[in-house]
């Protein structure tokens, strides 16, 4: 299916708009608040009563007031996840277009290189049997958890672990793409006639490659924001931390952008108590990962129709009458017998 074609297949996807509408509403709305509403995020320790005298104290649940609840600090967290949202996808859009762009250029040299190839693959299986997760936490937590680099330093050196531990398995998938692709008998007889393989790849294997390469974009999108969330539960927050007092003998972590794993990890210790405070953070990326995989639903549906051509009949391309004439025909007892 051409470019031209499969962006209208897309376009006809309900399910892509679904997503698409939601994940563009959340970052509409976090954006409105940030330039609009100047990022203000309402913060009351105290209620008081009609007396002017305190009735209860923060962190509190879910009410009219506070629609999600507040932390011990009696910040309202509806606010805290509408200013953390665009953080939050951002940073999962990054670091999947980053993945996706190293791994584009690793597939085209592991297929270019046959030998090579061959053995990288056989040696990156074992990347299948390694969880993400825990491979992040062991290398980046020593640094993490060091004051001798800087915050940025920090949150950087995370994103890009997150981005290379996915590159050689995403290197090998887009690889035995191009492979799959190339088996093509199209393919094969350019080829034949003499070919080269950038003429090939830019003019019949791109072309095939660009629809696969945007759902593997949405997988890994997904993949990042599950990443994220349990690195969240781990109390490692992509988006930085600092410790903020809450009394003369306790500081406790706050995620300094407001991004959801920050919020889950801040909280996590306290899930028993204030189970708000996780089941919220959690739900936002429940609802950012369904609206991402509405879209690669649409995605996929858009591949998988058949290419239909229509195309006219000849007569009516040539402006021929194919209308029956009576009179050119005679039945044999209307005949004279010579």
């Amino acid at each position: 299916m051409g470019g031209r074609e499969y962006m209208k297949s897309i376009v006809k996807q309900p399910l892509f708009w679904i997503g698409f509408l939601i994940i563009a509403g959340i970052l509409a709305f976090s954006f409105y608040h940030k330039y609009v509403m100047n990022n203000v995020i309402p913060e009351d320790q105290f209620r008081y009563d009609e007396r002017e005298l305190p009735i209860d104290k923060a962190p509190f649940t879910p009410d009219k007031i506070n629609w999600f609840g507040t932390n011990q600090f009696g910040t309202d967290l509806f606010y805290m996840m509408v200013s953390g949202a665009k953080y939050t996808i951002g940073i999962a859009l990054g670091v999947a277009l980053a993945r996706l762009l190293l791994s584009f250029f690793g597939g085209l040299v592991l297929s270019w290189f046959k030998f090579g190839g061959r053995f990288i693959t056989g040696s990156v299986q074992a990347f299948y049997y390694l969880p993400s997760v825990m491979l992040v936490y062991l290398i980046v937590s020593p640094i993490i958890m060091t004051t001798g680099y800087s915050l940025m330093e920090k949150i950087l050196f995370e994103m890009l672990i997150m981005v290379l531990i996915a590159v050689p398995l995403l290197s090998v998938l887009i690889k035995e793409e191009i492979g799959i692709i190339s088996q093509n008998e199209f393919i094969m007889s350019s080829r034949l006639m003499g070919a080269g393989y950038l003429h090939i790849f830019w003019k019949h294997v791109l072309p095939h490659l660009k629809g696969r390469l945007l759902v593997v974009f949405l997988q890994q999108v997904i993949s990042t924001l599950n990443l994220m969330a349990q690195l969240g539960v781990l109390s490692l927050f992509v988006g930085g931390t600092i410790m903020r007092e809450f009394s003369e003998e306790f500081k406790l972590p706050v995620s300094l952008s407001n991004e959801w794993s920050g919020l889950i990890g801040g909280a996590w210790y306290q899930l028993n108590l204030y189970p708000h405070l996780v089941f919220f953070p959690v739900l936002g990326f429940a609802v950012c990962i369904l609206a991402f995989n509405f879209m690669l639903e649409g995605l996929r549906r858009a591949m998988d129709e058949p290419n239909v051509v229509k195309r006219r009949s000849t007569a009516d391309e040539t402006g021929t009458n194919t209308s029956l004439d009576t009179s050119s025909f005679q039945f044999l007892d209307n005949k004279k017998a010579v």
